[in-house]
């Protein structure tokens, strides 16, 4: 398969840093076709300016994101690694969604509600660290986990996504982190 692997981790020397290297060496040995969205690394900007929001809805929103929305079209799975923030994706991830994921490119817009376009994306994986315990996000919901069920749902009718979350990161050994680092890899070569 055609995979994108988007990553969203200031610090390449995170244990984020090496699920992200971990998860491309897994998928190449796989014999996937592997490309990166490496966001800190690549210094996306991920405010959305005012000129963008005003073409938002119009043909012309694509500039300047071209590469991006090619790698987006050209995949047919993804694969995001990311820590989970204050209940949330970074901001630097969240503004790439905000920014690449536009009328036109995932969804068209009409009479009859929303049209899904990246049906081209037929998997979808989330590796992801949180700081609160299995416990506490199930309790409150696990939102980060719902919006990507949801909103993937909608604009891929991707019915295969898997969540891959190790809980209570700040305190984890590192056997656990060992555990999940082979969990990922195992999940990745049935992928």
């Amino acid at each position: 398969m055609r995979v994108l692997v988007v990553y969203a981790h200031p610090n390449p020397e995170s244990f984020n840093g090496a699920l992200y290297r971990s998860v491309c060496e897994t998928l190449h040995e796989a014999g996937h076709e592997v490309q990166t969205c490496d966001l800190y690394d690549e210094n996306f900007e991920p405010r959305l300016s005012r000129s963008e929001r005003q073409r938002y809805q119009g043909k012309d929103n694509v500039e300047g994101l071209e590469d991006h929305i090619g790698k987006l079209k050209w995949a047919e799975a993804l694969v995001f690694v990311y820590p989970t923030w204050w209940m949330g994706m970074p901001a630097i991830l969240k503004g790439w969604l905000d920014r690449v994921w536009l009328p036109g490119v995932v969804v068209d817009i009409g009479p009859d509600g929303l049209k899904p376009l990246l049906t081209n994306i037929k998997k979808i994986m989330v590796v992801t660290t949180q700081g609160s315990s299995r416990w506490r996000m199930m309790v409150i919901g696990n939102p980060p986990r719902k919006m990507f069920f949801l909103s993937m749902k909608a604009v891929c009718r991707c019915r295969d996504i898997q969540w891959l979350a190790i809980y209570s990161m700040d305190s984890a050994s590192e056997e656990e982190r060992g555990k999940f680092l082979e969990k990922v890899q195992s999940r990745l070569r049935q992928f």
